[in-house]
């Protein structure tokens, strides 16, 4: 109950802050809830959160079911859309409203560096109806688009198949993919720069999408965090946890995974095409012994970055539902279980600050948002 309660005081605030910051105050709660936080842990993280954060506006009357579509993307029309799906989940219920709108703003999850399809399905796992309704209007007027081609070549670049890993490692030796990050940009205005109008649709057609799709982007996503080991890589691991747990509702999985791999590629191109490192590489560097999950999950608990405690709780989620001790190890990495930092990590450090007291980190670089 204590849950339900700050999950609904933090309603009271908007899901973004500071020009684009996302709010990450209600996941983290649901993550620290079910890692074993204590009550007080939650409530006092809540409150030293909830102090930086920007009153949510009431909800509008605008939108309908006849005209939804006409503003994805409009930021000022988050007000209309919050008043839209609670009258939608009101009139539904929250999982009919799902399956119902779900195919509609698939093709714009990769908005806000997929903070609003984490939002969802963050709902989803807290069995929250009104935390669903606000991660779908937060969602609906961040949505992304991507770009599409409707004059494919009927034959592409080179060949198809059935594994991202493939595709990704064949765009790091393609022309006119080069791309340089700007560390003061949105993470999504980065990923929707990168995706060149003409290359792009062809590097999505070559992926074959069948059933197993989602599992192995699941498994790409976290080879690239493992590698980059960034901020920005972290989020395809949260990305790919909360799209597992909205393809439940997913009428058409195969085209729901489609855009989920648009997404991961835009995200992979946006950070100028990584060497990712192999399943096999990634299974002699995980066969050590790791710390057990009875020590990582307190680790988390004990941690005052939202990042830290929402990436180990994703990798827990992923551990469980089949995805090796890879998790585990990303997971031990993160909070810093591992002794020393490895490449990357000391920079990641200093960058992205531990906010005090459960404060938000502050705004440094734009591209943290």
């Amino acid at each position: 109950m204590l849950l339900k309660g700050l999950l609904a005081k933090t309603r009271h605030y908007h899901p973004s802050y500071r020009g684009g910051l996302c709010n990450h105050c209600p996941m983290t709660l649901i993550a620290l809830d079910r890692m074993g936080a204590t009550p007080q842990r939650v409530e006092s993280y809540a409150q030293a959160y909830l102090k930086a954060m920007e009153p949510a506006p009431s909800a509008g009357e605008a939108i309908d079911a006849e005209n939804w579509r006409e503003r994805l993307g409009d930021e000022t029309a988050y007000a209309d859309y919050l008043g839209f799906f609670r009258r939608e989940v009101g009139r539904l219920n929250a999982r009919a409203t799902l399956r119902a709108y779900l195919p509609g703003l698939a093709p714009g999850l990769a908005a806000a560096a997929f903070h609003p399809l984490i939002r969802t399905a963050y709902g989803v796992i807290a069995e929250d109806s009104e935390e669903i309704a606000v991660g779908l209007a937060y969602w609906a007027s961040r949505h992304l688009a991507l770009p599409e081609r409707e004059d494919l070549p009927t034959e592409l670049p080179f060949v198809p198949s059935d594994d991202p890993l493939q595709i990704l490692k064949k765009t790091r030796t393609w022309p006119g993919l080069d791309f340089e990050p700007d560390a003061d940009a949105l993470i999504d205005r980065e990923m929707l720069k990168a995706a060149d109008p003409t290359l792009f649709p062809l590097l999505v057609a070559a992926l074959q999408i069948d059933d197993l799709t989602l599992d192995r982007l699941r498994q790409a996503a976290a080879l690239l965090f493992l590698g980059a080991n960034d901020f920005n890589s972290l989020h395809a691991v949260t990305g790919l946890h909360a799209a597992r747990v909205l393809s439940d509702f997913a009428i058409d999985r195969r085209g729901f995974s489609r855009e989920v791999w648009r997404a991961l590629l835009a995200l992979y191109l946006s950070l100028d095409r990584p060497e990712l490192p192999t399943p096999a590489g990634a299974a002699e560097l995980t066969a050590a012994d790791l710390p057990d999950w009875n020590v990582i999950l307190p680790a988390a608990v004990a941690d005052e970055d939202e990042h830290v405690i929402k990436l180990v709780f994703s990798c827990f989620s992923e551990s469980r539902a089949g995805g090796g001790r890879l998790y585990r190890y990303l997971a031990a990495r993160k909070a810093g279980l591992l002794g020393a930092p490895v490449a990357g990590e000391e920079a990641s450090s200093e960058t992205i600050p531990a906010p005090p007291q459960g404060l938000p980190p502050q705004p440094l670089p734009a591209a943290q948002r």
